[in-house]
């Protein structure tokens, strides 16, 4: 692997262009944090430790003048089987058995209409969008710059030819994609 002709100090050890690979593609990660349980247990500890890992990460400056006004740092995690059900239940929808449905957050607009797009791409891949959720954030936290541009939170509730995981992990994937790609707003 060749490198630039900056030198190999920590802060120069980039590989040069080459093939498909550009040095300007990539994306500091400061202050990434990995917090699991080692036997792959889900539990409500992993993510009151991530909560703790963040509070302690704020020394990394990424606030604005008002420290309401972030860069969005957060926890990715997995969405509990029965919080979903209990969620979608109290929306009239009963959520399949756990693996056989998806769902994931869209981060629209408010009054953007993107949904039903969504759901048309999901329908062209055999997927059907059978419940939309939208997601209660508390807004009262942000700050004025943060409020002024806070989308809405939706999740949909995908569903398909589950007992083909591969096909159906597949077509997720081509969902998002697409979506991405192909609404505007999101």
């Amino acid at each position: 692997m060749s490198f630039s002709k900056k030198g190999y100090d920590w802060a120069d050890a980039m590989p040069a262009k080459q093939g498909l690979y550009d040095p300007s593609n990539e994306r500091d990660a400061c202050g990434v944090g990995f917090i699991i349980n080692i036997k792959g247990q889900a539990s409500h500890k992993i993510l009151r430790d991530s909560e703790n890992l963040l509070c302690n990460m704020s020394h990394r400056g990424a606030t604005g003048a008002d420290t309401r006004d972030g860069d969005g740092a957060g926890v990715m995690a997995a969405m509990p089987h029965q919080l979903l059900s209990r969620e979608f239940h109290s929306l009239g929808c009963k959520l399949p058995p756990l693996g056989q449905y998806s769902t994931g957050n869209l981060f629209v607009q408010p009054g953007d209409q993107c949904m039903n797009q969504f759901d048309s791409i999901a329908e062209q891949l055999g997927l059907h969008v059978v419940a939309w959720r939208k997601v209660p954030v508390k807004s009262e936290i942000l700050g004025p710059a943060s409020h002024s541009k806070e989308p809405v939170v939706m999740q949909p509730l995908v569903v398909g030819d589950w007992q083909e995981e591969r096909k159906f992990q597949r077509q997720l994937f081509i969902l998002k994609k697409r979506a991405h790609h192909e609404i505007q707003g999101l």
